[in-house]
């Protein structure tokens, strides 16, 4: 019997791989004649590096790059044959930042840049950069300094490394030393849809949640106004009105103009390379699950993304959650699928959270014992 394990993470509280190991222990405790498939669920935020390490393997690679405010940080990159995995919340992510440090107006892309270059030199062909969980707000403008491309202000003088408030000194690029990177195929992974300005663009959505004020989201979005001017001059390329141009503070944006950068979906890409469609068609029964389970599954969040396909091979699927909304289960009525919460009966969230490994195991024993039976009988 195979049970794929592919469960998403519980925010502030679990990673997908911690998860997937937790249900891998329950299984072999509970149904020792199965075999347990381990495919923990990335979408290119953090965590998404050692997920892609568990699911294809190769190099792990080591390296001291430039942190979100200039200090040095150890990070780590993926290398498989031709193809390099860069997660940029190693290198430029919140998680690097205590919770003072945090603004956007003060933080830099550059040490994304810098793994880059370092995968670039290790003759990677296909760079997959995951840009979820960044720290930053600059339009790219840090990482792409790092490759060489030069920004300028009115004063023609060089602007280096490259931050937030930088965005609206911009009047000048060279993109000459970039040229070499051009032959390689950049594939951004990003679930976000939101435009680089405006109400719905990078700064005014996402900036306040890496610390900047209203202040700093007007003056962080007129910059990235005048970043998709000066873009546009001397490019050529549109970035103002692209979906996905928003994601990572503009990263997303800046890459499409200068790298040739495809913006595509983290959760959908990493399921491919993963061959996760295979792998699910041959299961017996899939375990699963997530933080909270809501109405956003409906939207192409990882989760509905996964219920869709258990739809299409009619899999047997248990997926365990912290909270559980009550429209969700209109939405699986037509789908195999049966969704456990770990709290049951605990009012609190933040025990919740505190507890969530240990209440996790309870469940997914209890539910297996009751599926072993189920099968029996």
């Amino acid at each position: 019997m195979k049970i794929l394990i592919a469960p998403d993470s519980f925010k502030e509280s679990l990673s997908s791989l911690e998860i997937a190991e937790v249900m891998e222990k329950c299984v072999l405790k509970t149904l020792p004649e199965a075999k347990p498939i381990l495919f923990p669920i990335a979408d290119g935020g953090e965590g998404t590096l050692l997920v892609l390490y568990r699911i294809l393997g190769g190099d792990l690679k080591e390296e001291k790059v430039m942190g979100p405010l200039g200090k040095e940080v150890k990070t780590k990159w993926l290398k498989k044959g031709k193809d390099a995995f860069i997660e940029m919340a190693q290198s430029s992510g919140l998680s690097l930042l205590k919770q003072e440090e945090r603004n956007p107006l003060n933080t830099t892309t550059f040490g994304l840049g810098q793994l880059i270059k370092k995968a670039f030199e290790s003759k990677c062909e296909n760079f997959y950069i995951g840009i979820g969980g960044s720290a930053t707000n600059d339009g790219g403008i840090g990482a792409l300094s790092a490759l060489g491309v030069k920004f300028y202000n009115r004063n023609n003088k060089l602007i280096y490394p490259g931050t937030g408030k930088d965005l609206l000194e911009i009047k000048k690029v060279d993109f000459a030393d970039i040229k070499k990177f051009l032959l390689k195929n950049f594939i951004i992974l990003s679930d976000v849809r939101n435009p680089l300005y405006g109400s719905e663009g990078a700064s005014y959505v996402y900036a306040p949640q890496k610390g900047a004020n209203s202040k700093d989201v007007f003056l962080l979005d007129k910059g990235l106004r005048n970043y998709a001017n000066v873009v546009k001059r001397y490019t050529g390329k549109d970035i103002s009105k692209l979906k996905g141009a928003g994601a990572a503070g503009g990263v997303g944006g800046g890459f499409y103009a200068f790298l040739n950068g495809k913006i595509l979906s983290g959760i959908h890409t990493i399921l491919s390379i993963g061959k996760f469609e295979e792998k699910i068609k041959k299961a017996d029964l899939l375990l699963t699950g997530e933080g909270k389970i809501d109405s956003q599954i409906k939207y192409g969040k990882t989760l509905g993304v996964i219920f869709n396909l258990v739809k299409k091979y009619k899999i047997p699927t248990i997926a365990f959650a912290g909270i559980v909304e009550r429209q969700v289960y209109n939405f699986i009525k037509s789908h195999l699928i049966s969704i456990v919460s770990i709290s049951s009966g605990i009012t609190n969230i933040e025990e919740s959270i505190k507890n969530a490994k240990e209440l996790l195991e309870i469940k997914v024993q209890q539910v297996l014992k009751i599926y072993k039976f189920g099968s029996k009988m």
